[in-house]
């Protein structure tokens, strides 16, 4: 498997800055504040169901053993494409942990058209609290775990293994899922992927994942990514105060540029940008949502590097070549005009934040 880089998912607390091109033995981070999901109309987010029968059908068969980490007990749960060490103290939420990333990894692999099934096991460590992270943090990072310590309630992932805690109290379990869900796209790709993304792809469809709850009678979590309060919050903070990104830098720039500043306020602010750039170009009844698709299949599947470098509209701007503008020349090539899709995506963000 190619080694793949690794990045962050940073909302609510401190970090340190990491280097613009990451190593994959340099992890990402993610906090996550508590979240206020409101009652949103399905039909106006262009995202298919997925039929209950489907559902139904995906396997979610456990086998459970005894396990546990810095002396608390726990279990190690072995499903058909994960296997989770876990030893947080609520038992509903260990029950439904495995049954939301199997049906997390079905999603990655159906949400935008047919991708790769996962290469191996998925590898998944969701400890009891942060002082048992921080102590796996140094296990598997330790030239790295200092920069780790300063994340506030998050996770990590790093070549196509996640490393996450229960952030939420009380047997709640919204936060640490959207963090699990997020950071088990970031391990698809890692183990899956035969390229590299650029970051707003992959921020983008992470964050993308992160809106889901279990519906009231039935065990199965239901996928809502319109339906994330966090992200729509900061992102109108961000239009109002006139602190939206370009969609070029956006586009250009690799999401550890955004690190710094007063809480990170700039890097906030890119994960709202890049999820309302995922629901733009994922809206099932818009013009992006082919070459969305297209786009990620080829980096699943190879050519997406070659298709862009070779695309006619990025050669007669000398893109060929050029890997800082990669992100942008991706878009050009698989979406179009920039000035297009520049006043498609700010009539979305008009859309989500009125």
């Amino acid at each position: 498997m190619r080694m793949k880089r690794i990045l962050l998912l940073l909302t609510g607390c401190g970090s340190v800055p990491l280097a613009n091109e990451m190593p994959s033995s340099q992890p990402a981070a993610s906090a996550l504040s508590a979240t206020q999901i409101p009652n949103v109309n399905s039909a106006l987010a262009g995202v298919s169901q997925v039929p209950m029968a489907v559902l139904n059908e995906i396997n979610t068969d456990i086998e459970i053993a005894p396990w546990s980490f810095a002396g608390k007990p726990g279990r190690v749960m072995s499903t058909q494409h994960y296997l989770i060490h876990s030893n947080i103290r609520f038992e509903r939420v260990m029950d439904r942990l495995p049954v939301l990333l199997e049906h997390a990894i079905f999603r990655y692999q159906t949400a935008f058209g047919t991708l790769p099934k996962p290469k191996s096991t998925l590898d998944t460590y969701v400890l009891g609290d942060r002082n048992q992270w921080l102590a796996k943090t140094r296990q598997v990072l330790p030239q790295q775990a200092a920069s780790l310590a300063s994340i506030g309630r998050g996770g990590f992932a790093v070549n196509g293994t996640g490393y996450l805690y229960y952030i939420d109290w009380a047997g709640r379990d919204r936060d640490t899922f959207a963090i699990a869900v997020h950071e088990g796209w970031h391990q698809y790709v890692q183990s899956t992927f035969r390229e590299e993304i650029p970051s707003w792809l992959d921020e983008g469809v992470a964050t993308y994942m992160e809106g889901l709850r279990f519906v009231p009678l039935d065990k199965n979590p239901a996928f809502r990514p319109w339906d994330n309060w966090q992200r729509r919050r900061r992102l109108r903070d961000s239009a109002r105060s006139g602190r939206l990104i370009s969609l070029e830098d956006l586009l250009d720039r690799p999401v550890q540029s955004f690190i710094g500043g007063r809480r990170n306020q700039e890097l906030l602010g890119y994960y709202a940008q890049v999820w309302a750039l995922a629901l733009l170009l994922a809206d099932q009844n818009g013009p992006y949502r082919d070459g969305f698709e297209q786009m990620l299949q080829d980096a699943a599947n190879g050519g997406f590097r070659r298709k862009v470098m070779n695309h006619p509209a990025v050669i007669s701007r000398g893109g060929r070549g050029r890997n800082a503008h990669l992100g942008r020349w991706a878009a050009i090539a698989y979406f179009g005009d920039l000035e297009e899709l520049k006043a498609a995506y700010k009539e979305k963000i008009r859309d989500l934040t009125s």
